[in-house]
């Protein structure tokens, strides 16, 4: 079973994946985030993804993080509050 995104963001060719992985503790089980930031490019055959960034992509990729982090906010409360 392959392990889907919570959700993903996009700008441009930047792209915000959020994942949550939930791990069995002594207390029970909890939930952990991690989000993932890539910029798509093509090398003229094919399309890939790397994790360097220009610093013309430094404005989207801020913003882009603070979209992911606001959304993962309300992800939490709407989770924890029923």
């Amino acid at each position: 079973m392959t392990n889907q995104p919570l959700f993903k963001l996009r700008d441009g060719l930047l792209t915000a994946t959020v994942w949550e992985n939930i791990i069995g503790t002594e207390t029970g089980e909890q939930t952990r985030h991690s989000v993932e930031i890539s910029r798509s490019y093509s090398d003229g055959k094919e399309w890939k993804t790397t994790n360097s960034f220009s610093p013309t992509d430094l404005l989207k990729l801020a913003r882009l993080a603070e979209r992911a982090y606001d959304r993962l906010l309300d992800h939490r409360q709407n989770n924890t509050l029923g």
